[in-house]
């Protein structure tokens, strides 16, 4: 299935999932208004093809530059979607209540599942899209004071849905946290390079006692007018670009020096093609050259680097991407996930070995403008050099 949609996009992914929910739509109708299906069927035609139509302001959006109408287009696309899974609930009520052949019953319960499905597309794409928490992982920590701080973002994605206000937030919860270290995983704009200067106006504000760090993604490397976003990162003394490359750091931990190393790996254009992962081989091979350090972190935009980096030399690697799906369910929200859709990797902590993978959800949006289940968080990371062994992450406010 994530070569399936690798091979379309997520775009087509969504439109054909559309069609098939106005198809299963028009399916579960026809089964719970039964009684009355020669009374109720214009309504149903009716509301399908209206719902198609409308979906349609996606396209007409994106063409005239119009954020609300793209707006609207998905609102409508995700309302169909989630109708489709209340339909065939509506189904099960009809059925075990045996209420099938009273048409008042079958009627309100078939329409109130549209209505169900509507309510949460509402809060996904309003309060859900801006919220913002802070989550926490304990890594080898045994005691209440780590040796290390680190916070995580990632997927800023400031453009057509995101603002400048929204990426100002996320920097402050950063720095309520007083990390040591903070790390930037990339896709920092949308589409368009020339808002580089916009954006590090708001990440220059981070507060980390050993410095920020960045790896672009892979809408960095492939926005309009990159050099603009690059040179904006050089021109700022606060963050270091890390470029497949790495960095040495001295971490004083109970008044001896150790190191620490990060290693960045920057995206590829065509990130799913096996020559992204290729140039990170390489950039592994370079790194096992390098002198030993205490502790080193790899910084990846894209989570796929993690199955080349258990078999090396680290402790623990920091990824992005896949915004944790975006859109999950409330129960069993790590399996019933958008996300698993592009990357086995998707949320939360992941294990190879002693190496771990921390999984950021970011802080923006992307393809569709909306949140549910998965917020938007800025990760904190609470380190003890030495050991891996214990491990822990836990959601707040």
């Amino acid at each position: 299935m994530i070569n399936f949609v690798l091979a379309i996009g997520v775009r087509r992914t969504m439109r054909t999932g559309q069609l098939l929910a106005l198809v299963a739509i028009f399916a579960e109708a026809r089964i719970a208004l039964n009684p009355s299906w020669n009374q109720q069927w214009p309504w149903i035609v009716t509301t399908l093809i209206a719902a198609l139509v409308l979906s349609e302001l996606v396209r007409v959006g994106r063409r005239l530059s119009m954020p609300p109408l793209v707006w609207i287009g998905h609102a409508v696309r995700f309302t169909t979607l989630g109708w489709a899974g209340t339909g065939l609930l509506a189904l099960f009520v009809l059925k075990f209540f045996g209420t099938s052949l009273d048409d008042g019953v079958a009627q309100g319960v078939f329409w109130s599942s549209g209505v169900v499905a509507l309510l949460p597309s509402f809060y996904a794409f309003s309060i859900g899209r801006d919220r913002i928490v802070v989550r926490r992982y304990k890594v080898g920590l045994t005691t209440d004071r780590p040796d290390l701080r680190i916070t995580a973002l990632s997927d800023f994605h400031l453009g057509e849905y995101v603002s400048a206000a929204h990426i100002r937030k996320a920097v402050n919860l950063s720095n309520n946290e007083s990390p040591d270290i903070v790390l930037l995983l990339g896709d920092f704009v949308d589409q368009d390079g020339l808002k580089g200067p916009e954006l590090i106006r708001e990440l220059t504000n981070l507060s980390a006692k050993l410095g920020v760090f960045a790896v672009l993604g892979n809408h960095d490397v492939d926005c309009t007018d990159m050099q603009t976003l690059v040179g904006a990162f050089e021109s700022d003394p606060h963050v270091s670009l890390v470029r497949n490359s790495s960095v040495d750091l001295d971490v004083v931990v109970n008044d001896s020096t150790k190191t620490l190393r990060i290693i960045g790996f920057e995206s590829h254009r065509f990130w799913w093609s096996p020559g992204f992962l290729d140039v990170a081989q390489r950039v592994l091979t370079t790194a096992d050259e390098l002198p030993g350090a205490d502790y080193t972190i790899a910084a990846s935009h894209h989570p796929e680097v993690f199955d080349l980096v258990g078999n090396h030399r680290f402790d623990l690697m920091v990824a992005g991407h896949t915004h944790g799906g975006q859109l999950a369910s409330p129960v069993f929200g790590r399996v019933l996930n958008a996300g698993r859709l592009v990357s086995k990797y998707v949320r939360g902590l992941y294990r190879s070995g002693s190496t771990i993978l921390i999984m950021t959800t970011g802080i923006g949006v992307g393809v569709i403008p909306a949140r549910l289940g998965v917020p938007a968080e800025v990760t904190l990371i609470e380190i003890a050099f030495g050991t891996s062994d214990s491990d822990s992450g836990t959601p707040a406010a």
